[in-house]
């Protein structure tokens, strides 16, 4: 099984992401409202796991999931 913290290239250019990523969406209160803690906990845990790769929008929470993530890190 791959190292999923294994860097890959991400298309043709110079950057590099981890194999896995952490999708953000529950941090915007996707499917029900997640305490700032819980996600400021989410972000450290996959941080520390060595996860460098984080998908976020602004549509998710209207923002919330980018701002709480961008506070995390």
């Amino acid at each position: 099984m791959p190292d999923p913290r294994a860097r890959l290239r991400l298309g043709r250019t110079a950057l590099t992401v981890t194999r896995l990523g952490l999708g953000c969406a529950p941090l915007g209160n996707l499917y029900a409202a997640v305490p700032e803690a819980a996600a400021q906990a989410t972000v450290d845990a996959a941080w520390d796991a060595g996860l460098r790769w984080f998908d976020t929008a602004p549509l998710y929470g209207n923002g919330l999931a980018e701002r709480r993530l961008g506070a995390a890190l």
